[in-house]
């Protein structure tokens, strides 16, 4: 199957999941999905998306080109043929030796992924890309969308020894992909223990370890699909206790930009502050959380587990209702751009580059309007102007066929928004709860 619509019909199955674990969640009177995190969680995600496409893009060129010139394959050695292992006509059979490339490819981009997983919890570089996975206090399939970008970069270059083995990007991409697609279903609390399965594979179980923060469970089960990896390099653990869910020390934000950026801020001040060069590798390369004698303070102190507190700022009721309807007309606009302008981003990386700046800044204000920060009412006056212009200049100047059915009805919402925000300008919130803090 093409990659790209394995995806696609992953994408479906992941949203409806989403929605079935909320119904039950709500039925069953599990507090397992709050609105502001499911928010912040799909900000992040479609922030993590919008900067993996570039990256991709230019990984799988720097692949091709290693298996093409550097690899097994092109000293003639053609190990993995890129073909199906199942025919279906004229009759069904099974192309065993190409059955055997594909378990193998999957199963060895899951033991790269097991290394380069685990040394993003070693590196305090590499977690400064990783962290924002982790810095949800929940657990719940919604959890699998919050990522960062970054990570994708020195992810790739971990990937690359599958090029050197001549492995065609092609199967290394849907082999990639089947092992995000299996990560995703493992961040749930309503699957117990699955019996046998649960000495070699990630199960749910296994992976709520890898989320915990007691002493215990930090920095264990990193595998991706199969949990040998940590049984025979040293770093499993049991679930025996329900987990507490986030960070040793909570970044208290569901703002995308300080959940994405939080950690290269804290690696840029200790490295100005270092007095010496093996401090400043140190703080780069060495393990999350350490610094130099000279630096530690009071407030390097992670709280007891069983001490902190959610993060949860409650807004006006009024004020989650436009953020929610807000995030939805987002989500609703990056789909209709995705699949009916059909951009070839390849080919537009400038209409991209113009998208994303705008979808970044509209999570940014939405996020930060439902924590109540400083300025957010002004970014969101700002936000529902540009969304405007943009969907005035889209109905006069595009192509593309019956598009007043989407454009019509998003200006009308924006302009509306709009006017509510100025006439409730002194009323937007309760005003004795904003934070003064613009972040």
């Amino acid at each position: 199957m093409n990659s790209d619509a394995f995806m696609e019909y992953a994408f479906i199955v992941m949203v409806a999941l989403i929605g079935i674990e909320i119904f039950v969640s709500y039925i069953k009177g599990k507090q397992y999905y709050r609105l502001n995190v499911l928010i912040a969680d799909v900000s992040t995600g479609v922030i993590f998306a919008l900067i993996g496409v570039v990256i991709l893009l230019g990984a799988l060129y720097v692949y091709d080109k290693i298996e093409t010139n550097f690899s097994l394959s092109s000293l003639g050695y053609h190990i993995f043929p890129l073909e199906s292992p199942f025919r279906f006509s004229p009759s069904f059979s099974v192309n065993w030796y190409a059955l055997g490339a594909w378990s193998f490819s999957v199963v060895l981009a899951d033991f790269i992924y097991y290394w380069f997983h685990r040394h993003c919890h070693e590196i305090n570089l590499f977690w400064a890309t990783h962290v924002t996975h982790h810095s949800t206090q929940e657990m719940n399939l919604s959890v699998a969308f919050r990522g960062n970008g970054l990570q994708r970069i020195f992810e790739y270059i971990y990937f690359l020894s599958m090029a050197l083995l001549g492995i065609p990007w092609a199967m290394f991409l849907l082999s990639h992909r089947i092992l995000k697609v299996y990560q995703f279903v493992v961040h749930t609390r309503f699957i117990g223990k699955l019996g046998f399965l649960e000495h070699f594979m990630v199960t749910p179980s296994n992976h709520r370890v890898h989320h915990g923060i007691q002493d215990k469970y930090i920095d264990r089960n990193h595998g991706g699909i199969f949990i040998i990896w940590d049984r025979m390099f040293g770093s499993f653990e049991w679930e025996t206790d329900e987990p507490i869910y986030g960070l040793t020390k909570p970044v208290n934000s569901f703002n995308p930009i300080t959940v994405n950026m939080h950690v290269f801020k804290d690696i840029f001040f200790q490295v100005w502050k270092c007095k010496s060069f093996g401090d400043v590798f140190k703080t780069i390369f060495g393990p999350p959380g350490w610094k130099p004698s000279y630096l530690i303070t009071e407030a390097d102190k992670a709280p007891e587990p069983t001490q902190v507190k959610k993060y949860d700022p409650k807004p006006p009721m009024g004020v989650m209702i436009y953020v929610a309807l807000q995030a939805t007309v987002l989500m609703a606009v990056g789909l209709v751009i995705w699949k009916v302008a059909k951009i070839n981003l390849e080919q537009d990386m400038t209409t991209l580059g113009i998208l994303s700046v705008v979808i970044v800044f509209s999570l940014f204000s939405i996020d930060r309007t439902m924590e109540m920060k400083r300025w957010s009412r002004r970014t969101e006056v700002v936000r529902n102007f540009l969304f405007i212009l943009a969907f005035v200049a889209t109905l006069v100047y595009s192509n593309i066929p019956n598009i007043g059915i989407f454009a019509i009805p998003l200006i009308g919402l924006s302009f509306v928004s709009l006017v509510w925000i100025l006439i409730k300008r002194k009323t937007f919130f309760d005003l004795s709860n904003i934070s003064n803090t613009w972040y």
